[in-house]
């Protein structure tokens, strides 16, 4: 044997000997970092090393819309008649148990752009970016940017026709009472005072509500600070009281209809508050498992402002896969000045939207 075949026979007993040993080591199992927890529903799954539960969720819309942006009468060529807009949802929902009830979270980012005359879709009346709610949740108790409980409005399409208080920040308690029955007590925030008067109390609000097989309702009503810019007047209590009911009449088949009086909405910066009342109502039915049809209408009076409004409105949806929206729309509104008090105007509007929900 001479040294070459010495060297090569060396290093094939290396290599066959590092093989054997390499075959003899344990292989590392793919590892599922991501568990599914099904405690709260669908979509939820474990932070990794921890046991908190997360779902994200959100939505993706564009349309094309003539009107439902609320002209307040406006004329001129400087009005884009023809609005192309774009919608975006994100939404992080966050939940683990613990001694006293569920710990929860909620965040939520809305952004809306170009949407018509006034720059905001129907949907968040021009809010454009921002985090439309963010609360946490510890059993009952709730604080955060929410809605308020004190909201009330049953057309489906048309948002101009609602009585209440919007999205606001606040904290409260609901109590569920049993039998789908549920009490909430609220102090909520307070921001239609005028002339840059500020708050010294926030809005103390409650509502009873029910969801059953046949469908909901609630009552709620609420009663707040209105103060003037001016010191020669001294601040007054407001108001608002409601109701909102929802009926599943048959299959497919659901009704719904809300109405409300304010007296303090705003004042007028002289000591006296403004007071309005209004009605709203929608029906929706499912034609097909993919295709539904709803119409809508609402009145609302302003009664110091000298005028009153009303519209309607109808839908067809189509829902050619699951988890996408095609919608068609079209509706009038129409407001009427006391004499002498404005000009008499109209709206009629056309709406075709995709929209991608996850």
């Amino acid at each position: 044997m001479n040294i070459k075949s010495l060297i090569l026979g060396s290093a094939a007993a290396l290599v066959a000997g590092g093989a054997a040993q390499a075959a003899d080591l344990p292989v590392a199992e793919p590892v599922d970092y991501v568990k599914v927890c099904d405690a709260y529903g669908a979509g939820y799954f474990f932070i990794p090393g921890t046991d908190t539960c997360l779902k994200i969720s959100g939505k993706v819309e564009f349309g094309i819309q003539n009107g439902f942006v609320n002209y307040n009468g406006m004329q001129g060529k400087s009005i884009d008649e023809i609005g192309y807009y774009v919608e975006t949802t994100i939404a992080f929902d966050a939940k683990e148990e613990t001694e006293f009830g569920t710990l929860a979270a909620h965040i939520e980012y809305d952004n809306d752009t170009n949407a018509g005359a006034t720059g905001g879709s129907i949907a968040k009346g021009g809010k454009g970016m921002a985090f439309d709610k963010a609360y946490l949740q510890l059993g009952g108790l709730y604080a955060g940017l929410t809605d308020s409980i004190v909201d009330f409005n049953a057309g489906l399409y048309y948002d101009d026709f609602a009585i209440g208080h919007d999205d606001l920040q606040s904290i409260g308690y609901v109590a569920a009472l049993g039998n789908g029955v549920t009490a909430t007590v609220a102090l909520e925030e307070y921001t239609s005072n005028t002339g840059g008067a500020g708050t010294t109390m926030p809005s103390l609000a409650a509502r009873i509500a029910v969801s059953q097989g046949w469908g909901s309702a609630n009552v709620a009503a609420a009663i707040y600070q209105s103060r003037y810019a001016s010191a020669a007047f001294s601040a007054d209590l407001g108001y608002i009281v409601g109701a909102e009911a929802s009926f599943n009449l048959m299959e497919g088949l659901s009704f719904g209809i809300a109405g409300g009086y304010e007296n303090g909405y705003t004042n007028d910066g002289l000591g006296n508050l403004w007071s309005k009342w209004g009605v709203s109502a929608g029906l929706e039915y499912a034609l097909a498992d993919n295709l539904k049809i709803g119409v809508d209408a609402g009145y609302v009076d302003y009664d110091e402002a000298n005028y009153k409004t009303w519209g309607t409105s109808a839908q067809l949806t189509y829902y050619p896969v699951k988890n996408l929206e095609v919608g068609a729309r079209v509706g009038y509104e129409k407001t009427d000045f006391d004499t002498g008090f404005g000009t008499d105007w109209d709206d009629v509007a056309g709406k075709l939207y995709l929209k991608r929900t996850f």
